[in-house]
């Protein structure tokens, strides 16, 4: 993903490729303990493949920087050095894990709405 993000103009002949790695990061954060870094993670790979979808659809600078900003989040997590509270204790891990499945359930909804958007434009 970060080669369509640093060369976006080929982002639309690489939609299946995105569809293949949403539902993957959507498996494995069906499948990730809550709260953890691979939820994280996996929630954000999602979420960053839905916005270079969307880039496809509608350019904009700002969903490349938000892709950007994902694949660095999940990265960060899993070599477990995230800002966010995805390890250890605390009441801030709690309102993280709600937060990701949250975002992944918000993702699933954004991607039934791009399929549409998708077949539309077809």
């Amino acid at each position: 993903m970060e080669i369509l993000q640093a060369d976006p103009e080929t982002i639309s002949d690489h939609l299946a490729e995105l569809k293949t790695f949403a539902a993957t990061a959507a498996s494995w954060a069906e499948a990730a303990a809550t709260p953890s870094a691979e939820l994280h993670a996996a929630v954000a790979i999602r979420r960053a493949a839905g916005e270079l979808r969307g880039y496809a659809l509608t350019p904009s600078d700002v969903r490349l920087m938000r892709t950007r900003r994902l694949l660095t989040a999940a990265r960060s997590t899993l070599d477990g050095v995230g800002g966010d509270s995805v390890s250890g204790e605390g009441p801030g891990l709690a309102v993280d894990a709600v937060r990701n499945r949250i975002d992944n359930l918000q993702q699933s909804h954004q991607e039934r709405i791009q399929e549409v958007d998708e077949d539309l434009r077809d």
